[in-house]
């Protein structure tokens, strides 16, 4: 018998044993169904529907999405800064609120450069002065006298018409030794009062009150002939002509050719007004004087 001829003649016995095999495998299932459903509830019949039903179903409409549901969302989010993962909540900083600063009263008016004496005079005696040396100040036409005082001691001059204070009431000091006259260092205690006069009142008080009333300074000091440079101009440079000045001491021989004293060395005779007066105040109290006027020098620069 060929291969082919064998192949043939088993064909029906295979399809016996896939029939036979098949038939177990229905009883298993309906078998187990009806054990399944003899503890749950009937499930209602499963109607199949045929081959051809199955292949020619209806197309399905199309889905159309709802259209609020697309709507975008307009609301922005805020971005939250990153948190450093510290491991503790973050604090929220409430900003502190601040008062506003209640606005500087507007200065009252100057008064006009002839009418200023009342007010300067209450001005200065407002100042904690040295008890009893206010009444040094010159109290007619105040400003104007030191705005030409200054002016002359820039030039190393001094005129007696024009003085803001008082003169001593002492007279000058003079030491004899036979025929020999010296300045008496006795006299120098007279220019105390003085010095302490500026020094009773702080350098930045003197400096304001020179910034209150500069608009009636530079207008004295333009009548002088300078209407292009501020009062305080010539005010530094006195200062630093004072400052320049070395500060002398010793014995100074006098003489007194007339009524007046003269130095009897003609180098001093020959030095500027200025320079001599530094001479007669004595070296304690020129160089309490320096150091006023350093202060103050550095007050109006800022």
């Amino acid at each position: 018998m060929t291969e082919r001829e064998s192949s043939e003649a088993s064909a029906p016995g295979q399809q016996l044993y896939y029939l036979g095999l098949a038939a177990v495998v229905m009883v298993l299932l309906i078998a187990g169904w009806l054990l399944y459903r003899s503890d749950s509830p009937e499930p209602e019949p499963v109607q199949l529907l045929p081959q051809a039903e199955l292949t020619e179903l209806p197309d399905a409409e199309p889905f159309v999405p709802d259209p609020i549901a697309l709507e975008p969302v307009t609301e922005a989010v805020p971005e939250l800064p990153a948190e450093p993962l510290t491991g503790d909540l973050p604090v929220e900083v409430v900003p502190e609120l601040r008062e506003p600063e209640p606005e500087p009263e507007p200065e009252p008016a100057l008064p006009a450069l002839n009418d200023s004496d009342a007010e300067v005079r209450q001005s200065l005696l407002q100042l904690p002065w040295q008890p009893g040396l206010a009444g040094l100040f010159v109290r007619e036409d105040m400003l104007r006298r030191l705005v030409v005082l200054t002016d002359n001691v820039s030039r190393g001059q001094i005129s007696s018409d024009h003085l803001v204070l008082t003169t001593p009431d002492q007279p000058f000091a003079v030491r004899q030794q036979g025929e020999q006259l010296s300045l008496d260092p006795a006299g120098f205690r007279r220019y105390e009062p003085y010095l302490t006069l500026l020094e009773s009142v702080p350098v930045p008080t003197q400096v304001a009150l020179l910034r209150h009333y500069q608009p009636l300074l530079d207008e004295a000091f333009a009548e002088l002939g300078y209407p292009d440079k501020p009062f305080e101009y010539r005010l530094l440079q006195a200062i630093d002509y004072l400052l320049a000045q070395p500060v002398m001491d010793g014995v100074f021989e006098l003489e007194l050719p007339s009524v007046m004293y003269h130095f009897a060395e003609p180098h001093l005779e020959a030095m500027s007004d200025v320079q001599k007066q530094l001479i007669r105040i004595g070296p304690d109290n020129q160089r309490r004087l320096n150091q006023h006027l350093t202060k103050l020098r550095l007050a109006l620069q800022e």
